[in-house]
């Protein structure tokens, strides 16, 4: 039994190539939910600083929308790499990896949850405005700092923490993999914090200090995803390796 459970990991390509395409689509859905869109979104349409609903109803434009999706093609690269990570995780990482996928299950129904209400539900109230709305239209509204659909987003990101930090020592074959591994550790605390902070300080993610907090958290995430992008690259061209050798020795 020992043995069986201190296996390495076992050489799964087909994982292995579905985790570098759900890496590069996180890298992307990373660059299309954040600085790419926000830019567009500032330089042509963008909301000002919450004040009430019918102003928001007044600045709105469907081109609001775009980090949002992105944001959805974001979620499912993320699903994809814990997938990929569970599949090619050894008997000894199972249990923690098998449990993460449960946290990022849960994280994704969050935060689909709130990308459909901010590209499909809120537009609606919002286009054209009836002050009926304009309650609705505060607490689900992601231009309002201190709505539910805030709450809802920071503590999806924090069942996600949890799930990286259970698949982080899945990644243990080199030095590379470790710094992958101390990556997807790294977003637990960070996730998990910014999770339980918005239930002390609501509305901080819109102050200064949570806008640079949220573009270094971007960072954390595009340096997840870049080492998950090289470990899994390394981990088939080994396998390419080992495969070569076997069929020179038998000849």
């Amino acid at each position: 039994m020992s043995t069986l459970l201190h296996e390495p990991s076992p050489e799964n390509p087909r994982a292995y190539r579905t985790g570098r395409r759900a890496a590069l689509g996180a890298l992307l859905g990373v660059l299309l939910s954040g600085p790419l869109a926000v830019a567009l979104v500032n330089a042509t349409h963008p909301q000002p600083g919450w004040r009430d609903a019918e102003e928001f109803s007044r600045s709105y434009h469907p081109i609001q929308i775009l980090p949002y999706a992105g944001g959805i093609l974001l979620v499912v690269a993320l699903i994809l790499l814990v997938s990929s990570v569970h599949a090619a995780a050894g008997v000894s990482e199972k249990a923690r990896t098998g449990a993460a996928l449960i946290f990022t299950s849960a994280f994704a129904s969050f935060i689909f949850f709130n990308y459909v209400a901010q590209t499909t539900f809120v537009p609606v109230l919002a286009q054209p405005y009836e002050r009926g709305n304009a309650p609705i239209i505060a607490a689900l509204s992601m231009s309002n700092p201190r709505s539910l659909a805030w709450g809802i987003e920071m503590w999806g990101w924090g069942l996600f923490g949890v799930a990286t930090w259970l698949v982080s020592p899945a990644f243990n074959r080199s030095t590379l993999e470790r710094a992958a591994a101390l990556a997807f550790a790294a977003n637990g605390p960070v996730s998990i914090l910014g999770a339980l902070w918005t239930a002390a300080r609501p509305g901080w993610v819109m102050t200064p200090a949570g806008l640079a907090l949220f573009a270094g958290w971007n960072g954390l995430l595009t340096a997840m995803a870049a080492l998950a992008f090289v470990a899994f690259g390394r981990r088939l061209q080994e396998g390419e390796i080992a495969r070569s050798s076997m069929i020179q020795a038998e000849r």
